[in-house]
């Protein structure tokens, strides 16, 4: 029996966690990205918390566990919850939450360190797919027996499947860094804490969240409601960062002068984002050669941590089900996606409540009661000495 002949798009989590759980069980797969080179965009992305049931579960069935841990922080599990005055709601500090944090750019470089260095080809950007046939902009690979798409947000494989379109979520924003914060921001260090700080302007349907990376920066998100073409015409001249910082301070007036201090004090790095998702509960009939991973498949706003666990979840699924059925690959694609559809809508559905939430009044209550019932949970289950949890 010859072995298949299989395409992944895209090196993100999702198509090198795949690859790497075909190739540890003797299915090889190339690996097809844009980018320059591994070191290209080696700061994008902020910081992910993997779950023990999906992100953690692939990493060790990819046999990468211990490596997972190694780089991962348990302090990043820590979250602090206040409104825009700065008055603290709930802190979780210290507490094992079982979903440490890691880098993306960390997990992505574990991935391409346990996979052969020719599996993934760099500089090869998608411009038309056909049935086995990949058309990149310097020529054409053909002859695949499964593409899988794992090219994210705007993938160009989804329209072999579905012509299904991402739509503009209502919310867009901007993401800064504070590189020396505890250095030159003490002050700002405490505010934001180890792990992530929630800060919400409720009736201004702003929200302010903070995220601890590895090398000790901070991601800052300033996100609200606002109209789809706001990253293009708001008039803001996101390039100078002089003018950026004073928009962005106008817009969140209403935070107390500490929390705006993370918009004054911010590196002149700032980029503007506006949010996409695709339809909660999207399906396909299965089409035999292809198939999606990830965000190409499901992609939602980040508002649950869903995401990246999503995406390592269906990288384990799909590669199980390939190896089970190497020689009858569309009966593999249409097992993994039976399963994939429903435990997708039930984390889209999920997503969706909390973007809506998160952003509405009352979203804070909402939040706080969400995570104080966690707090039970751990009154209950975990000795004193780790219920690190104040109101």
């Amino acid at each position: 029996m010859a072995a298949p002949k299989i395409a992944i798009v895209g090196a993100g989590p999702a198509g090198l966690t795949l690859a790497r759980l075909l190739h540890r069980n003797g299915i090889t797969a190339t690996v097809f990205e844009k980018e320059e080179s591994a070191d290209h965009r080696r700061s994008a992305g902020g910081s992910l918390d993997l779950h023990e049931e999906s992100g953690q579960l692939a990493m060790k069935k990819a046999g990468l566990g211990e490596e997972f841990f190694k780089h991962a922080r348990t302090e990043g599990d820590d979250m602090i919850v206040a409104d825009r005055f700065g008055r603290v709601h709930v802190a979780i500090k210290d507490t094992p939450r079982g979903r440490p944090e890691i880098d993306r750019v960390v997990l992505r470089q574990i991935l391409l360190d346990s996979l052969p260095a020719d599996m993934v080809r760099w500089k090869h950007r998608l411009v038309k797919v056909e049935e086995g046939r990949l058309h990149f902009e310097h020529g054409v690979e053909s002859g695949f027996d499964l593409i899988v798409g794992a090219d994210g947000a705007w993938s160009k494989v989804r329209p072999m499947m579905t012509h299904v379109p991402p739509f503009y979520s209502g919310i867009s924003g901007v993401e800064l860094r504070l590189t020396d914060i505890d250095e030159k921001h003490a002050d700002l260090s405490a505010l934001v804490g180890k792990g992530s700080c929630f800060m919400f302007g409720e009736e201004q349907r702003k929200v302010l969240l903070s995220q601890r990376q590895g090398d000790g920066s901070v991601r800052i998100y300033a996100v609200g409601h606002q109209r789809e073409s706001w990253v293009q015409d708001c008039g803001i001249d996101f390039e100078n960062a002089d003018e950026a910082r004073a928009a962005l301070l106008r817009d969140f007036a209403a935070f107390s002068p500490e929390q705006r201090r993370l918009i004054e004090c911010c590196d002149d790095a700032i980029t503007p984002r506006a949010l996409y998702m695709l339809p909660v509960g999207i399906r396909w009939p299965n089409q035999p050669g292809f198939t999606l991973v990830g965000d190409a498949a499901h992609l939602m706003t980040p508002f649950a941590g869903a995401g990246v666990n999503m995406a390592l979840h269906d990288a384990m699924d799909l590669a199980e089900c390939i190896v089970a059925s190497p020689a009858d690959l569309p009966a593999a694609t249409a097992a993994y996606e039976k399963m994939m559809f429903p435990r997708a809508e039930r984390i889209q559905q999920k997503t969706w409540l909390s973007t809506l939430s998160r952003f509405a009044p009352g979203g804070l209550l909402e939040f706080k009661a969400r995570i104080l019932a966690f707090a039970r949970f751990l009154a209950r289950y975990l000795p004193p000495s780790t219920r690190g949890i104040e109101q």
